[in-house]
């Protein structure tokens, strides 16, 4: 008795300290496979950003489907995409099966999605890096689309990609390089019997649906619901090709693809000389912005190409510095749209006469809608009522 009231302090500290061990040796043995049900990391910083994935891409990919895209961005999906800026912007977000289920997600969301009518205008879904899928009443294309990721673990599946194929009417890349052309993707479309539009490659073992185009002057091509304007372009030493679509009253829609800006800025002035474009689609990165938008003139322009995730984190361009760009262009009055993977947009000029033959125009309370067998939908399609 006397020993224990001596030495209080010295034995509680020793049992304190064993304690702490022992906690720390529970810990430390600790694997994955106990999911880390008490939510304690230590020791386990890629366990702790595992799960802390797990409870943010859900999160985003519901607040990007409750605030979509729009031409003016309110504070709730700016604040989104600055939190998905971060994410896209971890070294190891590649190691976190939540990214690839969040791709997955928003790959879903499009495919539910692209079978609905589109009876006046253009519907844009940006897809992956550069790629964009392009939706009228009659006729749907693909461009640069690819899976993204490494062969062995792409960001977009197979499956997906098959689906994709078999909704679109053709394929067209305007760049040979592996970031906007894909064999893989180009095989399902061929394998679908669609045609695959390309600048001069080796992929001449996949058939006679592979056309090569794209020359010294600009090419007109018609295709089933379009005619495509092919301008030559160049991506530093590598020809590239521009493409401008009329879909012949629903809207002209530019894509300067892989263009680089240089002294020579002809094209950009070429386009607006010969087209009067409604949606011009761009990539973010490049600083001659102000000069392209003025010297094209279009009435929208919706930017391609950020978060490329083969680019190093400080060349991965994030949709926060895209948003802080397109704001100091204010001055040009020319609307913008971001957008992120999976989503769609829909243009229609109000002016346009061109709808479904069994369709009229209607206004209800200063809103242009279209009536179609009883039914009202906005101009892009989306039924209301």
């Amino acid at each position: 008795m006397f020993m224990k009231h001596l030495f209080p302090f010295p034995c509680r500290l020793v049992s304190i300290v064993l304690l702490c061990l022992f906690s720390l040796s529970s810990v430390a043995q600790r694997t994955q496979a106990n999911a880390f049900d008490d939510y304690v990391f230590w020791g386990y910083p890629n366990a702790y950003l595992n799960s802390q994935a797990q409870v943010a891409y859900p999160l985003i990919n519901s607040m990007l489907q409750a605030y979509p895209p729009a031409v003016e961005m309110d504070k709730h999906r700016q604040m989104t995409f600055a939190t998905l800026d971060q994410f896209l912007h971890e070294a190891d977000y590649n190691k976190r099966d939540a990214f690839y289920s969040f791709v997955n997600a928003r790959m879903s969301a499009m495919l539910s999605s692209i079978d609905e009518p589109v009876i006046a205008g253009v519907r844009i879904y940006k897809v992956y890096n550069s790629g964009v899928i392009l939706k009228t009443l009659n006729t749907t294309i693909a461009i640069d689309f690819i899976p993204g990721g490494e062969a062995y673990k792409p960001f977009i599946s197979d499956s997906v990609i098959n689906e994709i194929a078999g909704r679109c009417n053709a394929l067209l890349i305007t760049n040979t390089d592996a970031l906007y052309a894909n064999r893989n993707v180009a095989k399902a479309f061929v394998d679908a019997g669609k045609k695959v539009y390309v600048p001069k490659r080796t992929w001449t073992d996949l058939g006679e649906q592979i056309i090569t185009i794209g020359a010294d002057t600009i090419q007109d091509i018609e295709l089933s619901g379009m005619t495509l304007h092919v301008l030559p372009g160049h991506n530093n030493n590598n020809r590239t090709n521009i493409y401008v679509m009329d879909f012949h009253g629903r809207g002209v829609v530019a894509h300067t693809g892989t263009q680089e800006i240089d002294n020579n800025l002809s094209w950009a002035e070429d386009i607006h000389k010969r087209y009067s474009v409604d949606v011009l689609l761009t990539k973010s990165q490049t600083t001659q912005m102000e000069t392209i938008l003025s010297d094209i003139k279009p009435r929208m322009v919706i930017t391609t190409q950020e978060n490329e995730m083969k680019s190093s984190i400080d060349r991965r361009e994030s949709y926060w510095t895209t948003q802080k760009r397109l704001k100091s262009l204010a001055e040009l009055n020319i609307p913008n749209v971001i957008m992120t993977w999976g989503e769609k947009y829909d243009y229609a000029d109000n002016a346009s006469a061109n709808i479904s033959p069994d369709a009229t125009k209607v206004m209800i309370d200063g809103t242009l809608y279209i009536e179609r067998k009883g039914s009202l939908y906005s101009p892009a399609g989306i039924k209301v009522k």
